[in-house]
């Protein structure tokens, strides 16, 4: 199994005694508001449905549970079609999105041939594009994807982080 280790976070595989806390942080709508293919509201049978269906994580295809040393599940992040979190509502604001984020991206631009990798947000949500944009992703265009939770479609700002811009970061941090 493939862990990735921050300075304060564990990136590891979903398991299914994950399934409550994952429900409580998706399910509530402050967080599953932004969130378009997620299903609204989440049961608790839902997130354990999801869970046992992960794939196993590779560089290309992966879905990681963020983990707090001491906190425990504080979000997932995903690199399925595209690059896809969430962090429980207590613990945004914190860098926690785009620490993991990076260790994601790390370890796919290092172990994969890819040239690039996208991602999307709601035109709306600010933070996830901030955290893009931290990132070194640009704006692409836009297109409308359906949200469960909101019950209509959303226009998405689509983005896009390429290899090369990656790497003309250096080692600088996020945070």
């Amino acid at each position: 199994m493939i862990t990735l280790k921050t300075d304060r976070l564990i990136l590891r595989s979903a398991r299914p005694d994950d399934a409550p806390s994952y429900t409580l942080g998706i399910g509530e709508f402050a967080v599953a508001r932004w969130l378009t293919p997620v299903p609204w509201p989440c049961s608790l049978a839902m997130a354990m449905d999801w869970l046992r269906q992960t794939p196993r994580n590779t560089p290309e295809h992966a879905l990681f549970i963020i983990e707090r040393p001491g906190k425990g599940l504080i979000g997932s992040i995903s690199l399925m079609d595209e690059l896809g979190f969430w962090i429980a509502r207590p613990f945004w604001g914190r860098g926690y999105g785009t620490e993991a984020a990076a260790a994601v991206i790390s370890w796919h631009f290092s172990e994969t041939e890819r040239e690039a990798i996208p991602s999307s947000a709601h035109h709306d949500n600010a933070a996830s594009l901030r955290l893009q944009h931290k990132l070194g992703f640009v704006d692409e265009g836009h297109e409308m994807r359906y949200s469960q939770a909101l019950q209509n479609h959303v226009d998405h700002v689509i983005t896009r982080l390429t290899r090369t811009a990656w790497q003309a970061r250096g080692d600088q941090q996020c945070a």
